[in-house]
């Protein structure tokens, strides 16, 4: 266990329903680093993300924020330590763009970069929307502008880059670079390659098992 590592998970243990989903789970994420998240539909790669965020699902393990054990970091400070954007969560179907947004909004100050991202994935013809309403795209871009200004040390994105385009992509690579290199982390899901040229290494699932790949 790195313990200056912004999030640490050691020999941890994702199940769903009492049943083990994922077993024997190490997910490292230092200062500056972006990460990739793969492995087959159903493999677990939404749960895991989940259970990162320290939400649920992780049964057992040694999890940490900065060094920090989970269990002894409050849900206000857990705000702040992370930010979760899953592209299923029917919970906040009803509410509109700009309530996720301002539900986010819980830094005192927003980085420029981050002000600049915003301004440009997120346009102002879906803030009176509700979620239910949007397509993939436009749920994508309103989920991706709230985790920019939520300003977390670490992001945790299910498929960031579902529906959009390529100047969307070109957007998010350049933000989460510059995220990044603030001192901040970023995990990944996706079963895309677009977003690879960007991140350092790649946790794979297979099997029930998390494997670590380096990509630079």
């Amino acid at each position: 266990m790195t313990e200056s590592a912004l999030l640490n998970l050691l020999n941890g243990l994702i199940a769903r329903d009492q049943l083990p989903l994922i077993t024997q789970v190490n997910v490292s994420l230092e200062a500056g680093e972006i990460a990739l998240l793969t492995g087959p539909n159903g493999s677990g790669k939404s749960t895991l993300l989940t259970a990162l965020a320290g939400e649920k699902f992780l049964t057992s393990g040694t999890f940490q924020f900065g060094g920090v054990p989970r269990d002894q970091i409050s849900l206000k400070e857990l705000a702040r330590k992370r930010s979760l954007m899953l592209q299923q969560d029917e919970a906040v179907d009803q509410l509109r763009a700009r309530d996720v947004l301002e539900l986010a909004e819980i830094s005192p100050a927003i980085p420029q970069y981050t002000q600049e991202f915003v301004s440009k994935i997120f346009g102002s013809a879906l803030y009176g929307k509700t979620l239910g309403a949007l397509s993939v795209g436009q749920r994508t871009r309103v989920f991706l502008a709230a985790a920019a200004i939520q300003n977390s040390e670490v992001m945790l994105l299910d498929e960031p880059t579902a529906g959009l385009d390529s100047e969307g992509i070109s957007d998010l690579a350049e933000f989460l670079v510059s995220h990044s290199s603030q001192g901040h982390a970023v995990l990944l899901a996706t079963h895309e390659d677009n977003l690879r040229s960007v991140a350092s290494k790649e946790y794979f699932i297979s099997e029930g098992r998390v494997s670590l790949n380096n990509l630079s």
